[in-house]
């Protein structure tokens, strides 16, 4: 899941940029005056900052299921344990049921 947002992170800036790329290519250059330049940079800055805050958040989510994996396993362990003292204990009361009877 990760490789996949980070490789979809990846490519959303590789396409932004090829249309920028693709978009300024088209213009003719005496006609982009400071303050296109300006604009076409603000826009690019805003792009690779999303794009930042996107991998920030997915890193972040990355770890938050890497410890509800962790907790999981934890639980498990818990539970298994839990099942394996609830038989002992089953086995337990048998015998001493079988005890008595034969008493």
């Amino acid at each position: 899941m990760s490789r996949t947002l980070k490789t979809t992170l990846k490519l959303s800036a590789a396409v932004l940029s090829l249309f920028l790329v693709a978009g300024c290519a088209d213009v003719p250059q005496q006609t982009l005056s400071q303050s296109d330049l300006e604009g076409i940079s603000s826009q690019a800055a805003q792009a690779n900052e999303t794009a930042q805050n996107a991998k920030a958040q997915a890193e972040a989510a990355m770890e938050a299921a890497t410890n509800a994996q962790e907790m999981a396993q934890q639980a498990q362990g818990t539970a298994k344990s839990a099942q394996f003292t609830a038989d002992q204990n089953s086995q337990k009361i048998d015998r001493m049921f079988k005890k008595s009877m034969y008493k």
